[in-house]
């Protein structure tokens, strides 16, 4: 993870919720603005175990004290900082995301979805929250080239629709940390009964992941990205842009449908 222009504040209230008493102890000796020291004699200071410190790190997004001290160190040598655009911390997190997304999407598995799209008439997008807003967007573009589409946005109706979809229809689920073990099941059943199932997600390792038919990997947001700075559907919404960019060029008919969608605006 690039560290360059992370605020340490922001990370500290993204992670507030999680902190116990101890973790409380330790982001207020740094906001206090306290001299950089040796884990040893942090503890010491502070009062606390070295194992609390490194659990600490973890719980802001961070691997280890040295990833943390370095951005403390830069946040103290910034008190009387040269005069920049304010908003090229946000400039670099959109540098970041987008390199995340050059080294994970895979050429493979976007062909593999795409052509599944193809052939399906019928698409259903399972997503909650913010990935529920990404679905509204796929919807919205392939639905233009004559593909029916359904975005099921809770829980229960993907409990509901799992026993009634068949291999006709093309399920597509979008969930960044794939998490979710109610919509985990749903994906093991749908692909046992022969039901393509694709998954967009930044975590390669859930159980999403393992019982899906393919997963898409798009880019993660983490620390400060996650406080709210980024939105939180702008991975899965670059990820449909490549599924989208690619299925329009396998079949250029689909263009003149899309034109097509566009005429009675243009009288």
């Amino acid at each position: 993870m690039v560290l360059m222009n992370k605020d340490i504040g922001l990370l500290f209230e993204y992670a507030r919720s999680k902190f116990t008493t101890t973790d409380n102890k330790v982001a207020d000796y740094f906001l206090a603005r306290r001299p950089v020291k040796t884990i040893e004699e942090l503890a010491a200071d502070i009062g606390v175990s070295t194992a609390s410190i490194t659990r600490f790190c973890q719980k802001i997004g961070l691997n280890n004290l040295k990833e943390f001290l370095f951005l403390y160190q830069e946040q103290l040598d910034s008190a009387n900082p040269l005069a920049k655009p304010e908003n090229d911390g946000l400039h670099q997190d959109y540098f970041d995301v987008l390199q995340q997304l050059k080294h994970c999407l895979d050429s493979d598995i976007i062909n593999q979805i795409t052509h599944a799209i193809a052939k399906h008439q019928i698409i259903h997008v399972f997503g909650t929250g913010f990935s529920a807003l990404a679905g509204a967007d796929f919807k919205f573009r392939f639905g233009r080239l004559g593909k029916f589409v359904e975005v099921v946005q809770d829980t229960n109706s993907m409990q509901m629709y799992q026993d009634i979809l068949t291999t006709d229809n093309l399920v597509i689920v979008l969930s960044l940390n794939a998490q979710n073990d109610d919509m985990a099941k749903v994906v093991k059943n749908l692909t046992r009964r022969g039901i393509e199932t694709y998954l967009i997600s930044a975590n390669p390792k859930s159980k999403m992941s393992q019982s899906a038919t393919a997963t898409l990997l798009t880019s993660s947001l983490n620390g400060e990205e996650r406080t709210g700075m980024i939105s939180a559907q702008l991975p899965m919404l670059m990820a449909i842009d490549h599924l989208y960019y690619h299925y329009v060029s396998l079949d250029r008919e689909t263009i003149k449908n899309w034109v097509s969608t566009e005429a009675p605006f243009g009288k």
